[in-house]
């Protein structure tokens, strides 16, 4: 397996939703929703800091870099109580913030803008809301393996397994998995929730990178994935990641070998299949046939044929950066009438 010599240990923050608006921390982007009544308060203060010529000055000013209530104040040609009125008003608006930071005569107040991003969404009509059912599966659930030679590794140990050892009690307990060249792994998941109902997407979201001896950052792999024997896309994973230790990584594994991955999201929808909310084939939810049978299987896999064949390793709850397998999300309108 793997190794190193730069990084990108990037663990963001999951977005948060409180009072009719989401935030993510980690990017500073905000997004409220219209249609929450509870939420207009929110809304009112938010437009009323951008309701003003000298207020979008100011922010565009502070996006430059942060300054003084006095360095805004003469670089508009205001009074400073005049700025700290318009300041408030952003600051009001979750637009600015501010903190005391040390300075030449004692600390000074200084403020900097505080997103990145804001967006406006209408949110779902009462009739339009969705159900919704999640299944997680762990990365040693699976139900076929296409390749010689593979490796697990639980929480205590590592495994190098042939193709005839894959149904071992062992793989039970893996949290992480890799093969390579090429081969593939395959998942159950329930679909009992799209018979008598229209799904509108289907999601799919795991922790995943490329697979070399030790670890290599620019290591290139074509991962291919499939849900009941259909092609969805094809993600070029950047690299087989180390050189920084995975967060949950058990004591025991070695520095020299990957540490954690790439999460990405696939989501089947009516306009196609998207990759992390950006659109990669034309494949829809009319393309996949959910109601045959007892599951949906998900595929991942390396063609013998693709451009980059780099192997893969998928992580579990235990390794990498993301404590999460391989999870299913569907949304879905019953049409049979009874709730599912």
């Amino acid at each position: 397996m793997k190794s190193r010599s730069e990084d990108k240990n990037y663990t963001p923050a999951s977005p948060e939703k409180s009072d009719g608006v989401v935030q993510d921390e980690a990017t500073k982007s905000k997004t409220y929703f219209v249609l929450d009544q509870n939420n207009y308060g929110k809304l009112e203060k938010v437009c009323h800091a951008f309701g003003s010529p000298i207020r979008l000055k100011m922010i565009q000013q502070l996006t430059e870099k942060p300054m003084t209530l006095i360095e805004i104040a003469r670089l508009n040609g205001v009074t400073n109580s005049t700025a700290l009125f318009h300041l408030n008003c952003l600051i009001e608006g979750g637009i600015v913030d501010n903190r005391y930071l040390p300075g030449l005569k004692g600390k000074a107040q200084v403020f900097f803008v505080n997103f990145t991003r804001i967006t406006f969404d209408r949110g779902e009509l009462p009739e339009e809301t969705l159900k919704v059912f999640e299944q997680e599966d762990s990365v040693g659930d699976y139900i076929d393996i296409d390749c010689k030679f593979f490796g697990i590794a639980t929480e205590e140990k590592m495994m190098l397994l042939h193709s005839e050892e894959a149904f071992l009690s062992e793989r039970k307990n893996a949290e992480l998995i890799w093969m390579k060249p090429y081969g593939g792994v395959y998942y159950p998941f329930q679909n009992f929730f799209a018979k008598n109902a229209d799904v509108e997407e289907l999601s799919f979201s795991l922790e995943i990178c490329s697979e070399t001896s030790f670890y290599r950052n620019d290591w290139k792999s074509d991962i291919t994935f499939y849900i009941n024997d259909t092609e969805i896309c094809t993600y070029t994973s950047p690299g087989d990641f180390g050189g920084v230790r995975g967060r949950l990584n058990p004591s025991w594994w070695p520095n020299e070998s990957t540490q954690f991955g790439n999460f990405i999201t696939l989501s089947v929808r009516s306009g196609g299949t998207f990759l992390n909310n950006e659109k990669c084939s034309d494949v829809s939810i009319k393309n996949l046939d959910l109601t045959d049978g007892n599951k949906i299987v998900f595929g991942i896999k390396i063609r013998p044929t693709a451009k980059y064949i780099g192997g893969f390793n998928i992580f579990g709850k235990k390794f990498g950066n993301y404590e999460q397998g391989i999870k299913m999300i569907a949304k879905y309108k019953s049409t049979s009438g009874e709730e599912k």
